[in-house]
């Protein structure tokens, strides 16, 4: 069969076109999709806020003549920017948003991300932070422009730019770095026991957190009366709805507040605050969720530690190993790991207040008493493990098996290897059967044999000359092995 060049030709022509419309097709797509991780979480994000903005101006029965002002100041406060109104720096503003924020942004780039090479992982990174920085930007000059209505200073751009940086930064990195960690701990050339560590401090930053929800949750039912006090104030449904809204977007900052009490740090919203052996009293913001606020300290509250003591047994036995150096140097970097999530939600979930002062937990104190608290209950943890008889047992099984490795490895590292040839069994060997077709290798019997000719001498006179080539005997794999087969039937 003779296929015409014409033929040929117009077939790699069409696969061509496809291939280039298929490229073509795919750049489309992937450009439509940077645009959403650009815009899409950013646009969702204002078109939410304005609606909240005017809802809450209409309940106030306000002007909306500051409706972008009051919607740029709100995108602001959702990225941790400190603002000044009526000359009053609030910088502790609620957490809630935030974390939504990071959670939407990590799952939109994560989808992203799944699909490309890491050659675009960078171009996903740029997109996810590009976007918010320009809502960043018109949301100052929304501020600038309305702070003739609205009595809200100019924040500072700088900060302004970093903090959105930051929260869309960590949030596009979660989603990109997911389904990656292994990937990217093995060209990091992390330790083998880190992994098991970051779980560990995982599960200790989140039990913390957890038993601080529970304390808060426990503190709001038995301060019932003082939150229905305080909605009271609210003037209307509609103020005890704004009331009630906004100690919901302050939760997690509450929650971050009760964890640090309960490793032994202070916690306060201006003046009052306390710990979980002393408490004071003072002003606080007419809110709901500042009635957990304790103005005296019972006699059972130092016994609430028992759930820290709970969860950091928790996580020692999710760092614990048979190997004791192993084991405590999971231990240790999960204290430390543990700590440092503690300092930066404690540094993250407080601030200035305004003329109350600050709100929050103390920073220093978090971090020392959360690497105390998993350190130190960490190592006896790890101590009582190694002691258990299953735990040795595991342990000299696990040993037994790094020492034969060990040993072979110092066998074939030595220079010469020793054997006895008692030891062969060569009962079942039949020299007929060696293949020794594939050895280059002369054995010395076999090079000493061919030395010497059959009075002595030397074989090869020449064999100085470099030009002489000497053609290699084989000796026989009896005389190899040192082993004379007596039995008739195996002989050869």
């Amino acid at each position: 069969m003779v296929i015409s060049t014409g033929d040929t030709l117009s077939t790699r022509l069409r696969e061509l076109r496809r291939a280039q419309r298929r490229h073509d097709a795919h750049s489309a797509g992937s450009t439509r999709e940077l645009v959403v991780v650009a815009f899409g979480v950013g646009a969702a994000t204002m078109l939410l806020i304005v609606v909240l903005a005017l809802a809450s101006l209409l309940a106030a029965d306000s002007s909306l003549t500051g409706l972008t002002a009051a919607a740029g100041a709100m995108w602001l406060s959702a990225h941790q920017v400190p603002l000044t109104i009526s000359e009053v720096t609030i910088g502790i503003l609620p957490l809630l948003p935030t974390l939504a924020i990071v959670a939407i942004v990590a799952r939109v780039t994560a989808g992203a991300a799944s699909r490309r090479g890491r050659s675009e992982i960078a171009a996903v990174l740029l997109a996810a932070v590009a976007g918010p920085l320009l809502i960043t930007v018109l949301s100052l000059a929304l501020v600038m422009d309305g702070s003739t209505v609205l009595t809200v200073a100019s924040p500072n751009v700088l900060l302004a730019l970093t903090c959105t940086v930051a929260v869309h930064g960590v949030g596009a990195g979660i989603g990109v770095c997911h389904g990656r960690w292994a990937e990217i701990g093995a060209r990091l050339g992390v330790a083998d026991w880190a992994p098991n560590a970051l779980r560990a401090a995982a599960v200790a930053v989140i039990g913390l957190l957890s038993a601080g929800a529970l304390l808060l949750v426990a503190r709001l039912v038995w301060q019932f009366s003082v939150v229905g006090d305080v909605l009271t104030q609210g003037n209307g449904v509609a103020g005890a709805l704004g009331l009630t809204v906004l100690s919901i977007l302050y939760l997690p900052n509450m929650v971050i507040g009760a964890a640090a009490v309960l490793v032994g740090a202070d916690a306060h919203i201006g003046t009052a605050g306390g710990d979980l052996f002393s408490a004071h009293g003072g002003s606080v913001p007419p809110l709901p969720i500042a009635a957990v606020l304790p103005s005296t300290v019972s006699a059972p509250a130092p016994g609430l530690m028992v759930l820290t003591a709970i969860v950091a047994i928790v996580a020692a036995r999710r760092a614990s190993h048979v190997d004791p150096m192993r084991a405590t140097r999971t231990v240790a970097a999960t204290a430390g790991l543990a700590a440092v999530a503690m300092v930066l939600l404690t540094w993250i979930g407080g601030g200035e207040l305004g003329e109350l002062g600050s709100a929050g937990a103390t920073v220093p104190a978090t971090g020392v008493f959360t690497f105390g608290w998993f350190a130190v209950v960490g190592m006896v943890v790890t101590l009582v493990h190694g002691l258990l008889p299953s735990t040795r047992a595991a342990r000299r099984a696990w040993y037994a098996g790094d020492d034969g490795v060990a040993d072979l490895d110092a066998d074939l590292d030595g220079e010469d290897l020793e054997y006895d040839d008692r030891d062969l069994d060569t009962d079942d060997l039949d020299p007929d059967h060696l293949d020794t077709d594939d050895h280059d290798v002369v054995s010395p019997v076999a090079a000493e044999a061919v030395d010497l000719d059959a009075e002595g001498r030397d074989a090869f006179p020449g064999d100085d000359d470099p030009t002489v080539e000497v053609e290699p005997v084989r000796a026989p794999a009896s005389m190899v092995f040192g082993v004379q087969y007596t039995d008739p039937d195996r002989r050869g």
